[in-house]
């Protein structure tokens, strides 16, 4: 997990649930971009075989990020509130999921899990040319009370509208 200095918060409290799973504490990272130096955490799992299951529903050979039609099962209330807390921004009272590194079947493939399992309608919006999935605020409000419990304070801007 890798994430902005300023969500020190959020990554303190998902390695602390993962924690048994990792080798050593978070560490720093300096990057800049754009002429800018930025200050990031990060932590990694150990390569565990009982997390292979998980890997593998994300990751094809080559180490391409895809998505799987298996990831049904698996999405609950408590992964689409750290999608939206790791990888989503509020946008137009609504919520932007960052889906740019798959293809439009695969981003399609996580709209429709979320229409079946929790009758959300999303639609897709494109940033530089990538598939993003939007959720307006109607829609989010059909989940909100289930994910609001896990979220962390820091984030909770994202469900206020």
């Amino acid at each position: 997990l890798h994430q902005s200095i300023k969500n020190f918060d959020y990554l303190w409290t998902v390695f602390n649930i993962l924690s048994v799973y990792c080798s050593s504490y978070p560490y720093c990272k300096k990057t800049i971009k754009r002429g800018k130096l930025f200050f990031s955490l990060e932590f990694q799992t150990r390569m565990l075989n009982s997390l292979n299951e998980i890997y593998n529903l994300f990751y094809a050979k080559e180490k391409i990020k895809i998505i799987k039609p298996e990831l049904f099962y698996y999405i609950d209330y408590i992964a689409i509130a750290h999608w939206i807390m790791g990888d989503g921004s509020k946008r137009n009272k609504g919520i932007i999921l960052c889906t740019d590194c798959f293809t439009i079947k695969e981003v399609v493939l996580l709209m429709n899990i979320l229409l079946i399992k929790y009758n959300i309608n999303s639609t897709i919006h494109y940033d530089n040319n990538k598939p993003r999935i939007y959720i307006n605020k109607k829609e989010l409000n059909k989940i909100i009370h289930f994910i609001k419990p896990y979220f962390i304070k820091h984030f909770l801007y994202k469900l206020h509208f």
